[in-house]
């Protein structure tokens, strides 16, 4: 086997899982007549159902604690997992994992740039709403869906060939 596939794997997942999202997200919204972090609240009338428009603006600044704190999160477990991982005494035995360690990699790269891109476009956007556009909503949300996604798919990929190698005993003997 090439030894170093797993970890280019992983740099291509990497990096086409967040492209994936660009393409889809930005497909969507360059059709709109415009993008905002601050939609018009809406309701429901509560005879007919219907949604009636508002006049009144959603504030941004309680998501905004949100999405940080989730970044916050996704970092601190992925650079967590980056250390314990191949420390542990095993990790020589499964080859494969060096490709859910370079999608923790990007997780951090991702989530960092999430938690920077949304925090500098709020900051302009109260400057100047006509600053948000199609391009930046799609850049934030191809940062923040391509680091869930890169901890998805590590984590998932983790339980399969560590579950793997148990279920086979290439684990049982290296207590030795």
């Amino acid at each position: 086997m090439f030894p170093q596939l797993p970890v280019l794997l992983g740099v291509g997942a990497g990096l086409v899982i967040p492209a994936g999202f660009f393409a889809f997200e930005y497909r969507i919204e360059h059709k709109v007549p415009y993008v905002t972090l601050t939609p018009f609240k809406r309701s429901r009338d509560p005879d007919t159902g219907q949604v009636i428009p508002g006049r009144e603006e959603v504030d941004f600044d309680p998501r905004h604690g949100h999405y940080m704190k989730i970044g916050e999160v996704l970092i601190a477990l992925s650079s967590a997992s980056l250390v314990f991982i191949p420390s542990l005494h095993f990790s020589s035995a499964l080859p494969w994992l060096g490709f859910p360690l370079i999608l923790l990699g990007f997780t951090v790269v991702y989530a960092l740039g999430f938690m920077g891109a949304l925090t500098y476009f709020y900051e302009m956007f109260l400057f100047d709403p006509r600053s948000f556009t199609a391009f930046r909503s799609s850049f934030i949300f191809t940062l923040g869906f391509g680091a869930f996604a890169c901890f998805a798919l590590a984590y998932v990929f983790l339980a399969v060939i560590v579950g793997g190698a148990i279920g086979s005993g290439a684990l049982v003997n290296l207590s030795h």
